[in-house]
């Protein structure tokens, strides 16, 4: 039986982390690499033209 309630408690902790600290984290990481990507094609090949 305490085997049981100490992986309910390291499950509820793993989702906590995930959802509070690891998916904010790495969508500000992408969006954040996604930018830095444009940013640094629009230096070599120069702003988008019409």
């Amino acid at each position: 039986m305490s085997n049981d309630s100490t992986q309910k408690k390291l499950e509820k902790r793993l989702f906590l982390f995930i959802c509070i600290i690891f998916f904010p984290l790495l969508s500000i990481l992408l969006v954040g690499s996604y930018g830095f990507a444009i940013w640094i094609l629009q230096i070599i090949f120069g702003p988008p033209t019409l």
